[in-house]
């Protein structure tokens, strides 16, 4: 038997974890021919990657950027290219005579799925499959047979929810591009849930109602309420909140409970007056697979054997058009409704006051953080400045996919890598510098806060940058300060043994503020407490600490002063040092006016948690540093941020734990919360 010669076109994340380590069982059948990407580095390290699997003939892969550069060396194509791009790349493989197994989705709209259905479907036309390997878990297979088989009776309801933060480290941000994703979660996500609907309960399927969160982006959650003949289903998606993976499929004589995911974990089969019939793993029956790998090793397999004409394919070009359709009815504007998110939403537009920035370029560092992300949402929604967010990693960047694109230009970077750095502050006019050591050992946090700030300002000097805006802290201050700190109060004596926070932020600060002049502005903003949605130390820390803790913390009119600061407001403070000309070679105290103490601020995280102080048991000894910290009575006066910047705080502390509530509700952080 003459193997098939296969070329993959498109080399990032997806062929490389599923589709390249499906290869060496194929010795014989399925050979590699071709790797095919516009990038010709994503091909290198593709190939890198087969010849580290052991693949067949590694040293004869030819590599190019265009399938008609390789036409003679493949005869079917894996295409695992950008969603946009599926049609154009396909359409011109068909036309070449070359079979092709697509991943999904099919395309992007309804007209290009039907095209590519009839050209495949004219006489002698190669095959087109889709890669829907789902189809081949034990579980869904499994859900299949229990339908078609009666044992469910009438299926009357389905119940899936399928939603984690994102996990995966995609090699571009091309997935959260709608030029070239097409669109978010509902696309990618559902494209896998719509083909197991349609697979087990038939091709009739409408929207009764549409739901997700994108802001002229691409949607991050989404949520359908589809109906399939009588049967009604409930979906709901996430690449931001953990909502579990699981489905239910409730029928008139048993229900069903799966997990989603690969491998599907426990499973249950309960009859209508509640017969445990069925409980745990579930056994692979022939073609699904028990591993991971032989998923798509079989998936390849059933392709080489529909190219020679042996078999049928899994999934159909059909198939791949019913998933196309269903995705478009949800995005159809007569069913879809936006979702409410006014912690993201709020001070968006013109009314929002402050800098307009048109014209202006700004690129902002640690984009994929709490403040680094909201900042870029208030760059984005409330000025017209082009926004040029800068990430070690795309995939923890999801969040921002949502907001409109035409000003927005992702760039990936490290911190410590001065060449990348350098690239992405090309043509910026102002970086804000929100990135520091949060991860990794001492040394390493210490280099990405003193090493990356110093590689910042040398990057935005070389590029021209004009000024550069640094978010530090009051924590630079010596905590013996008494009574009002101002910017003229004694600095936090320098430690060289110490290599924590505290010393990262104050030896990055020295470094700004001796890099000013010569061409090159900076500023200084110091922010104290800083809390609201997405938040870190005094959010999400917080709402998932010890509840003993909580017996040990202030609470009332107790402890000292906290300098507390709603993320917005120092938005608000970072927008006007961005195009305030006084600002240049000054730092600013930020934060809000209102008298604040610490226990008003931990009686809302209680409020939030659902906590009882009175009942409330002491759990392990909090760290007497950190008790310190509520005791000290220094009080912020931000008179300078006031008469310089023109900046006052306007979120009170109870309006911002407010937004923070609906945001952690939303996001499942606190009690009885969820979608």
């Amino acid at each position: 038997m003459t193997p098939v010669r296969l070329a993959i076109v498109g080399c990032g994340a997806a062929a490389r974890g599923c589709h390249l380590p499906a290869l060496p069982p194929l010795k014989g059948d399925v050979r590699l021919t071709a790797l095919i990407d516009r990038d010709p580095l994503q091909a290198e390290a593709a190939l890198a990657l087969y010849r580290e699997l052991g693949g067949t003939d590694a040293d004869a892969v030819l590599l190019a950027t265009d399938p008609a550069d390789a036409a003679d060396a493949f005869d079917a194509a894996v295409v695992v290219a950008p969603h946009t791009l599926h049609a154009p790349i396909v359409r011109s493989l068909l036309a070449a005579g070359k079979h092709v197994l697509l991943e999904k989705p099919m395309t992007t709209t309804v007209a290009d799925a039907e095209a590519l259905l009839a050209a495949a479907a004219a006489d002698g036309a190669p095959v087109l499959a889709m890669a829907h390997p789902r189809r081949l878990f034990p579980a869904y297979a499994w859900v299949k047979r229990l339908i078609d088989d009666g044992d469910l009776g009438e299926v009357v309801r389905v119940e899936w929810s399928e939603g984690h933060p994102y996990a995966h480290e995609p090699v571009s941000w091309s997935m959260f591009d709608r030029r070239l994703a097409g669109g978010g979660v509902l696309t990618d996500t559902a494209s896998h849930v719509f083909d197991t609907l349609l697979w087990w309960l038939g091709p009739e399927a409408e929207v009764v109602r549409y739901e997700d969160n994108s802001l002229g982006g691409v949607e991050t959650d989404a949520s359908a309420h589809l109906r399939f003949g009588a049967t009604d289903v409930h979906c709901d998606f996430s690449r931001l909140r953990d909502l579990g993976i699981r489905c239910r499929v409730t029928g008139t004589r048993a229900t069903v409970t799966i997990g989603t995911d690969f491998p599907a974990g426990e499973c249950t089969l309960v009859t209508a007056d509640g017969v445990e019939l069925h409980r745990g793993d579930v056994d692979a029956v022939a073609p699904a697979q028990g591993e991971w790998e032989l998923l798509f090793t079989e998936q390849l397999a059933n392709f080489a054997a529909a190219v020679r004409g042996t078999a049928p394919v899994h999934s159909t070009a059909r198939d791949g058009v019913r998933v196309v359709e269903l995705i478009q009815a949800c995005y159809g504007a007569a069913v879809r409704e936006g979702s409410a998110q006014p912690w993201t939403t709020r001070g968006s537009g013109a009314a929002a006051g402050g800098p307009a920035l048109a014209g202006r370029t700004v690129a902002v560092t640690g984009a994929s953080g709490f403040i680094g992300g909201r900042l870029v949402e208030r760059l984005v929604l409330g000025t017209g400045a082009r926004v040029r967010p800068v990430v070690r990693g795309f995939g923890r960047a999801a969040r921002l996919s949502v907001l409109p694109q035409d000003r927005l230009e992702f760039r990936q970077a490290d911190l410590l890598d001065p060449a990348a750095l350098r690239a992405a502050f090309e043509g910026c006019d102002t970086v804000v510098h929100c990135a520091f050591g949060s991860s990794g050992d001492e040394a390493a946090r210490w280099a990405a806060s003193v090493e990356g700030t110093s590689g910042v300002l040398a990057a935005a000097r070389a590029a021209g940058v004009r000024r550069v805006v640094h978010l530090s802290t009051v924590d630079v201050y010596d905590p013996a300060v008494e009574g009002a700190l101002t910017e003229d109060s004694a600095a936090r004596p320098a430690d060289p043994a110490d290599r924590e926070y505290e010393q990262q932020k104050l030896a990055a600060e020295r470094l700004v503020r001796d890099a000013h002049g010569d061409g090159l502005e900076t500023v200084v903003l110091q922010p104290g407490v800083v809390h609201g949605p997405w938040g870190g130390q005094w959010t999400t820390a917080q709402l998932r600490r010890p509840a003993g803790d909580f017996a040990q913390l202030p609470t009332g009119d107790g402890g000292g002063a906290c300098n507390a600061v709603y993320v917005d407001d120092l938005a608000d403070a970072v927008l006007l040092a961005v195009d305030t000309p006084a600002a240049a070679g000054e730092r600013f105290l930020v934060g809000h006016a209102e008298e604040l103490r610490w226990g008003t601020f931990f009686d809302a995280v209680r409020a939030l948690r659902g906590l009882d102080t009175a009942a409330a048991e002491p759990g392990e000894p909090v760290a007497e540093w950190e008790l310190e910290l509520y005791r000290s009575t220094a009080r912020a006066d931000y008179d300078k941020a006031r008469r310089i910047l023109g900046f006052t705080a306007r979120v009170p502390f109870s309006e911002g734990a407010a937004l923070t509530g609906q945001w952690a509700s939303w996001a499942g952080e606190t009690p009885g919360a969820g979608a």
